[in-house]
């Protein structure tokens, strides 16, 4: 991929130094509260491009993420009702649309607000700050097992199917602390690292990522409220189509200082190809 000509801004993104034993993340109980991880991490300068002066848009099955035009009904979403009766059924013509999944299960969502004030008024959370994927090759088939019924299980892990997050901005602007996503072809499979990630009631598993120079870094500049990003966190295929992408929120140091904080919700999806 040509690079040279794009739009870019240098910032650090937290990696993992590769550890000598399994870490773990301990999930907190209290939203508002950051999580307890386990393990070394390196706060290392990366060159991030701007994705929107790429020749060509980037898209789920080549670089591992897209961004898709997606006006929405809601207008507020920290009303629950509006995030399950309209916001759901967006995505889901949404996802259908953009990847010609047969079926589309959302399984939750997750809002994240940086401002301390209104994250703890509504129990959600930081914004993640250590570059990751959410799915690993044991655990994401593991999750179909668990959200599903053993008929629906069944039939979507006898075919190829996928994972994928559907990211928007819901504040004024994502500009203080966008995403950074690397393109899913230079980023090898050593440099993802199993962690097991610990809930009360269940212990999952995820990829942290060391750094390594091969990586290339994206971001979208000035993310509007009627735009998606779609990142595909697994996908059973295994015939060359990226199947992982490292990903990260990161602080901007070019946004201007009455860039108002990070306001955003993500969307988690198994999706299920004919």
């Amino acid at each position: 991929m040509i690079r040279a000509a794009l739009q870019s801004i240098e910032a650090p993104l937290n990696f993992m130094v590769r550890p000598k034993e399994k870490p773990r993340v301990y999930m907190s109980g209290n939203h508002a509260e950051a999580n307890r991880r386990t393990g070394e991490f390196l706060m290392t300068p990366v060159d991030i491009a701007d994705a929107r002066c790429l020749p060509e848009p980037p898209t789920l099955d080549r670089e591992g993420f897209a961004l898709v035009r997606s006006q929405t009904g809601v207008t507020d979403f920290f009303e629950k009702d509006a995030i399950e009766h309209v916001y759901y059924p967006e995505v889901v013509a949404l996802l259908q649309e953009a990847t010609g999944a047969v079926e589309v299960h959302i399984f939750d969502h997750t809002m994240r607000v940086q401002d301390d004030a209104k994250r703890k008024a509504h129990g959600t959370r930081l914004p993640v700050v250590a570059v990751h994927n959410d799915y690993t090759e044991t655990s994401g088939p593991q999750r179909v097992r668990d959200l599903l019924s053993p008929e629906k299980a069944k039939r979507f892990l006898s075919g190829r199917f996928s994972m994928v997050n559907v990211w928007r901005s819901i504040g004024a602007s994502a500009e203080r602390f966008p995403m950074a996503i690397a393109d899913g072809r230079t980023v090898p499979q050593a440099d993802y690292i199993g962690v097991d990630i610990v809930y009360p009631d269940r212990v999952g598993e995820i990829y942290q990522n060391v750094h390594s120079e091969r990586q290339q870094w994206y971001y979208f500049s000035n993310m509007r409220r009627d735009e998606a990003l779609l990142l595909k966190c697994f996908d059973s295929a295994r015939d060359g189509r990226t199947r992982y992408t490292a990903h990260t929120g990161f602080s901007n140091p070019h946004a201007p200082g009455d860039t108002p904080p990070r306001e955003s919700i993500e969307v988690r999806t198994l999706l299920a190809f004919a």
